[in-house]
């Protein structure tokens, strides 16, 4: 069943523009705890969320780095997702090791200092050598092209964001708290009358005000416009393959997700350049992502193109998210910057967010909005 228009004269707690990952995270979080809240979206089957891999992987990036508070992140994260899976009676994330090839001698070297530093130890695998050349193969696989071999990530999977987005969408309008729209900052106004904190907008009021969750547009909102925003445009493919049989993501220098059936996710590509944002999904860009699936393996692929997505990435410099409240307007609240790894990051900021909306209970310092100051 799809959004309703949002219906005038209404009045909830909160109002939240976006139903991507963190309004989605935050809205749950709200409304568990007895918030009235309503949800603005204006359904662009094409979000960042919604065409985004979905990996939940610990440990990433050239550095083989994990961000601060990993261990406790990844158990929020799991326990949020396996409690949705009990309660919508549909698996949403997959756990399954990540293999990351070398890509080169530094790395290796880099990896094995890694494994030194505190809270590496039970992420990394040791490393393993290559399978000699002319060895057999499991059955449905193919050698992987690991000249300089290869070690695992553990802990991690894939979360099926599109599944996540549409079974939480069902159960917001089953508490009549999501409405399709389009909000522009322009069109939010104060009303003291009801509060220091008081949105009115479009004829609703939020007596608590409004939550910014729209994901890179945030950020060419003249309130948030100051934070240090870096969207960045991906697109990712589906392609039918011959290598059905899989038991980990591949990754090097980018990534491959075994969906089953024979059907790899691979992506992603990078762009900064604001032209680019609104341009649809380029072939080229597809042919190079199959090209860097087949570099994973040592034989060639057969592989056909099944789905071709792109998006823009809420990135931010620092790479942490951004939450809190506005430090000159207290009815604007922010929930964004959650970049590739909204699946870590999402659902404890929205537990964060929520007990300051809620309680006073103050942000961590590494994501309260406020560690930027306002000009």
């Amino acid at each position: 069943m799809p959004a309703t228009p949002a219906t005038p004269g209404r009045i909830v707690d909160f109002l939240i523009i976006g139903q991507g990952l963190a309004g989605t995270f935050l809205a749950r979080a709200l409304i568990e705890r007895g918030s009235t809240v309503l949800v603005i979206d204006d359904m662009q089957r094409d979000s960042s969320s919604r065409v985004a891999a979905g990996l939940l992987n610990p440990v990433t990036g050239m550095r083989l780095r994990f961000a601060e508070g990993t261990p406790e992140l990844l158990e929020i994260s799991k326990k949020h997702f396996a409690r949705l899976a009990r309660e919508h009676g549909r698996e949403i994330f997959t756990p399954i090791p990540i293999r990351r090839l070398y890509g080169s001698a530094r790395e290796k070297k880099l990896k094995a200092r890694r494994e030194t530093e505190p809270g590496y130890g039970a992420l990394l695998s040791p490393d393993e050598a290559p399978a000699p050349a002319g060895s057999p193969n499991p059955p449905d696989q193919q050698a992987l092209a690991d000249e300089l071999g290869s070690f695992l990530i553990h802990g991690g999977g894939w979360v099926d964001l599109p599944l996540l987005l549409d079974l939480e969408a069902g159960w917001l309008r089953g508490h009549g708290a999501l409405a399709v729209g389009n909000v522009k900052a322009e069109d939010l106004q104060t009303a003291p009358d009801a509060g220091p904190a008081a949105i009115l907008w479009n004829g609703i009021l939020a007596r608590k005000g409004a939550v910014f969750c729209n994901g890179h547009k945030a950020g060419a909102s003249p309130r948030w416009e100051y934070l240090p925003w870096q969207p960045a445009r991906g697109e990712i493919i589906d392609c039918q393959t011959d290598v059905m049989g899989a038991p980990w993501i591949l990754n090097r220098a980018g990534w491959a997700i075994p969906l089953g059936n024979g059907i790899w996710r691979s992506g992603s590509s990078w762009e900064w350049s604001p032209a680019a944002f609104e341009l649809p999904p380029r072939p080229e860009l597809a042919s190079r992502l199959l090209g860097h699936l087949q570099s994973f393996f040592r034989a060639p692929v057969n592989a056909s193109l099944v789905r071709h997505h792109a998006g823009v990435r809420p990135c931010v410099l620092g790479n942490e998210p951004f939450c809190g409240t506005h430090p000159r307007h207290p009815g604007l609240h922010l929930f964004g910057g959650l970049g590739p790894k909204g699946t870590l990051w999402g659902p404890a900021c929205a537990l964060h967010l929520a007990a300051l909306l809620l309680e006073g209970t103050p942000l961590p310092a590494r994501f309260d909005l406020r560690r930027i100051p306002h000009p």
